[in-house]
């Protein structure tokens, strides 16, 4: 992968990831707490996936991209630690939110699923931003 094409596919990421949280927010408010919950976890993933394109590591599943997340950025300090136990949430979260029929999340677990994503998201941004992936 060329640099042009990482700055590209970074760029595509994080405009996914906008995306997704977004429509989170729109989700939540249109009262469809469960699919807000799923897009809060995919804006994050996609911020994931951006973060680790600028190390030069493309994941293939949700699963690969946390753990490169933890590997490549976690351990080594870039970002917070605290991320491991909220992207984990988050995962289970959406898993449960888009198979499981019998599962209901109410706005609370909604909003608390927004918030964490916004706080992974922050995070993950600062650190693009200081290393200078982020379009100016």
């Amino acid at each position: 992968m060329t640099n042009e094409n990482r700055k590209q596919n970074i760029a595509d990421e994080l405009a996914r990831a906008a995306q997704a949280l977004q429509a989170a927010r729109a989700l939540l408010a249109a009262g469809l707490h469960n699919d807000a919950v799923s897009r809060a976890y995919y804006g994050v993933l996609h911020l994931l996936r951006a973060a680790l394109l600028t190390k030069g590591v493309e994941p293939r599943t949700h699963g690969g991209a946390i753990h490169l997340y933890n590997v490549e950025l976690v351990r080594v300090g870039l970002v917070p630690a605290t991320h491991n136990r909220v992207l984990a949430g988050l995962q289970r979260a959406r898993e449960l939110a888009d198979y499981d029929a019998a599962v209901v999340f109410t706005e609370e677990d909604a909003r608390a699923a927004l918030a964490d994503a916004e706080v992974v998201s922050a995070a993950i941004r600062e650190m693009l931003a200081r290393d200078g992936w982020l379009a100016s």
